[in-house]
């Protein structure tokens, strides 16, 4: 007998209903990866069907699609079968485009319903604009801050290997670190090792150790500051030393002008030591670059991802290594060739999606003074080093008296002396009873062309202690204290400088 159509309709399917999965009982979100994607990048989204009886269920359908539209998200595929063994069905998604894109991926099944976390796709591209290069960490790992190190001793002659970690951090436009960038690094004078070259971390930090060696930094003429520097074709825009030198508290003789009205011309002294020679503080202030591939910084305006004609940007040179502080490149000065024609090249006056990017970094080195630093003749010595500020005569001073001390002191290019240890300060050096306590003591934040130094001098006689004696008569006394200052926070040297002698009597 012949089956008509309608019976094998309904044994047709009455068979494929009993091959469907069942509806899970359970739907459930497992992972993706990778955590952190990147614009352009797959990223995989992963859902699990349980059964009634807990177990992962195979064969069930899964639909995916994005909650809510968001262009230039797509979805692969659209709907997946759940795995044997594993119950897990996945898709993927990607993002184009440069504009930060988040999304949250629904999974249904019949009226099971499954949403991941929000998904977000960061920009991928290196930007100039959220690229650093800082030496010293005084924050934590890469937040810069330290910016001397003691490199010369009374003489002026090196002291090679004082070291110091730099730290160049890469992010893009909305500043997310970019992990595995290549970051090429240039210096001026010392070295920058083991490597040139190094790679960006999980954060988007890469590290170098730098380290004073030859060459010396370059001798320059003493300049004029100003807060409008060249910004041309050419010109990068940078000041001709960075504000953490106090440049526009310039004046040519900072310790015999104390407190004088800045006149922005960069200090200067005859070198006491080295005769006909001229020191100013530009003379060891060293210049060194970080560079990567990525794109120039611009506005965007219209938060489309991308730059469009009009949009400002930050047009930049070649990387330099700008040696004479000037802004520019100068011949003899180190450069990347970045479209290789053989020469260095300024701004070519286009948005540049892919290019050289880089930043510099300036790190002074110091050194102590000699003693024609401080009273040499002043037909050799014209501008001293050191000035006494307080006391300026002898002191007299009572049971548990205390008198504070004060004076300016520079390094011999009139820079202030590398101060990188939270206990330096002024001690010791006395004779008779008193005693000499740091007023102020720390590292230096800032270099000016002098630093003020201040300490405290004591009567060593307790107050608190009831037995502390009285003198049958006066006494005197005389302080030559020592103050220390720390050339680098990585086993550093220390060097010592003599205060101005203080004297005085203490009565019974």
């Amino acid at each position: 007998m012949r089956l008509g159509l309608a019976v094998y309709v309904a044994i047709a399917s009455g068979v494929l209903a009993a091959c469907s999965a069942p509806t899970p009982s359970t739907l459930e979100f497992v992972d993706q990866s990778p955590l952190q994607p990147r614009l352009g990048e797959i990223t995989t989204i992963r859902f699990r069907a349980i059964d009634s009886r807990g177990l992962p269920q195979p064969g069930v359908r899964i639909s995916f699609e994005v909650q809510a539209p968001v262009p230039g998200v797509e979805l692969n595929p659209p709907e997946a079968s759940t795995d044997v063994g594993s119950g897990i069905a996945s898709t993927q998604v990607v993002a184009k485009g440069g504009r930060v894109s988040s999304v949250v991926i629904v999974a249904r099944v019949d009226g099971l319903v499954a949403t991941s976390p929000a998904v977000t796709f960061a920009g991928a591209s290196s930007n100039s604009r959220q690229f650093t290069f800082q030496c010293g960490s005084l924050s934590g790992e890469g937040s810069g801050g330290l910016h001397a190190i003691g490199a010369y001793d009374q003489t002026r002659h090196l002291i090679a290997g004082v070291k110091v970690d730099c730290i160049a951090h890469v992010g893009d436009r909305n500043g997310d670190g970019i992990s595995g960038a290549q970051v090429s690094f240039l210096t001026e004078a010392g070295t920058i090792g083991p490597s040139a070259v190094s790679l960006t971390d999980v954060v988007g930090n890469a590290k170098v150790l730098y380290k004073t060696s030859l060459p010396l930094p370059e001798d320059v003429t003493p300049g004029t500051f100003t807060w409008n520097p060249l910004n041309d074709a050419t010109h990068t825009g940078d000041y001709i030393a960075p504000l953490w030198m106090h440049p526009f508290a310039w004046v040519e003789e900072p310790i015999a002008g104390y407190l004088s009205e800045p006149t922005f011309q960069e200090p200067r002294r005859p070198d006491p030591v080295r005769p006909g020679r001229e020191n100013n503080p530009r003379d060891n202030l060293v210049s060194m670059i970080a560079i990567t591939t990525g794109e120039e910084a611009f506005d965007d305006l219209n938060n489309n991802g991308q730059w469009d004609t009009g949009e400002p940007y930050v047009d930049l040179t070649e990387p330099f290594v700008d040696n004479n502080d000037n802004g520019t490149w100068d011949a003899k000065e180190r450069f990347v060739d970045a479209n290789g024609n053989g020469k260095w090249d300024g701004k070519n006056n286009q948005y540049n999606p892919v290019t050289l990017i880089w930043v510099q970094e300036r790190i002074l080195w110091t050194g102590w003074p000699h003693e024609l630093d401080v009273i040499g003749p002043a037909s050799r010595n014209p501008r001293p080093v050191i000035r006494q500020l307080f006391p300026l005569g002898a002191v007299t001073m009572t049971k548990y008296d205390q008198v504070g001390a004060e004076f300016l002191l520079s390094d011999p290019w009139f820079n202030s002396l590398a101060s990188n240890d939270d206990q330096d300060g002024c001690s010791a050096g006395t004779i008779g009873p008193v005693a000499v306590d740091p007023l102020l003591k720390g590292q230096a934040f800032t270099y000016p062309a002098f630093m003020v130094v201040r300490y405290v001098i004591r009567d060593v006689r307790d107050p608190a202690d009831p037995s502390a004696p009285s003198y049958s008569t006066a006494l005197k006394w005389e302080v030559n204290a020592n103050c220390y200052f720390t050339a680098s926070k990585q086993e550093g040297h220390k060097a010592v400088v003599t205060a101005p002698k203080v004297s005085g009597t203490i009565f019974p």
